[in-house]
C-alpha cells in the first residue's frame, strides 16, 4: 500500500503544473457506477490445485458489507491529455457454522487503475492512448473458532498487493443526438502475473448541454497472481450502470 501512495502522490504534484498550462483549466468526468460482475476462480499452493468455482453477483451481495465504485477523469486545456482515475472497494464477511468448528472470514480489496491519456487527434477525434498503473490488494483474514464456547482455535491472515504498469486504447464513437459508445482495452503486468480488461460503455446524455449521462455497458477482466506459493487466477464479468457527471 506504501508504494502505491508514494506513486499516487508524485503523480498528483504534476497535476496543478498541467492545469496550469492552459488557461481554459480543467473539466472533471465523474461517474459512480456498480459492476454486476460474475467472478471464476482457481487456485493452487505449489502447483497443487486447492479449489476452484463461481461467485454470481447474488452470492457476492449476501456477503458484501462495504462497496463503492467511481470512475474520475480530469482533461486539461484543450483535451489533448487528461488523467483518469478508477477505484473499486469491496470489503466482505461470511461465516459458515460446522458441528464442531465455525468458520468466520473478511476480506477487502481494492482495485486502482491511474493513467494519463493521450488524444492525437484531439477531444473530436475519438481515440486515445492510456498509459499509468495498476493498483491491487488483497486482504484476507480466516478466524476458526468453537460454536458452543467461541474460544479461538486459529486465525490465519493473508495480505498480497500488486503494482503494475498499465497500457491500452481507447475510442469514443458519436451514435446519435444523445448517445454514444467509449470501447477501451488495457493490458497490465509487473507484481502480478498479467492483468487483461475489456469494456464497452454507452453514455445517453441528459439536460439541455448534455452534462450529465445515464451509462451502461459490460466489462470482461482476466487476472493471474502469484504470493507466496499461492497461484490464482481470476475472470471477472458482467455488466455495469453508472451515472456520469461532466463539471
Amino acid at each position: 500500500m506504501l508504494r502505491w501512495l508514494l506513486w499516487a502522490g508524485a503523480c498528483l504534484a504534476c497535476l496543478p503544473a498541467l492545469a496550469s498550462a492552459d488557461s481554459d483549466g480543467v473539466r472533471w468526468s465523474v461517474t459512480p457506477y456498480m459492476w454486476a460482475s460474475e467472478t471464476r476462480f482457481d487456485l493452487k499452493s505449489d502447483g497443487a490445485p486447492i479449489g476452484s468455482g463461481k461467485v454470481t453477483f447474488d452470492d457476492l451481495m449476501d456477503v458484501t458489507d462495504a462497496s463503492f465504485q467511481i470512475a474520475s477523469e480530469a482533461a486539461f486545456g484543450d483535451g489533448t491529455w487528461s488523467a483518469l482515475v478508477d477505484v473499486t472497494y469491496i470489503e466482505t464477511s461470511d461465516r459458515v457454522n460446522g458441528r464442531i468448528f465455525r468458520l468466520k472470514t473478511q476480506s477487502e480489496q481494492w482495485f486502482v487503475d491511474a493513467a494519463a491519456v493521450w488524444r492525437p487527434w484531439g477531444e473530436q477525434g475519438g481515440f486515445s492512448v492510456l498509459a499509468g498503473a495498476r493498483y491491487t490488494d488483497l486482504d484476507d483474514r480466516y478466524k476458526l473458532s468453537i460454536p458452543q464456547s467461541g474460544r479461538p482455535v486459529g486465525t490465519l491472515d493473508t495480505s498480497r498487493d500488486f503494482l503494475d504498469a498499465l497500457v491500452g486504447v481507447r475510442q469514443i464513437f458519436s451514435l446519435a443526438d444523445r448517445w454514444s459508445l467509449a470501447a477501451r482495452a488495457d493490458y497490465s503486468d509487473g507484481d502480478s502475473k498479467g492483468i487483461f480488461q475489456l469494456q464497452a460503455i454507452v453514455r445517453y446524455g441528459l439536460g439541455m448541454e448534455r452534462q450529465c449521462g445515464l451509462m451502461f455497458g459490460y466489462r470482461y477482466k482476466q487476472a493471474k497472481f502469484e504470493h507466496d506459493g499461492l497461484e490464482e487466477k481470476f475472470k471477472y464479468q458482467g455488466p455495469l450502470i453508472g451515472f456520469n457527471f461532466l463539471l
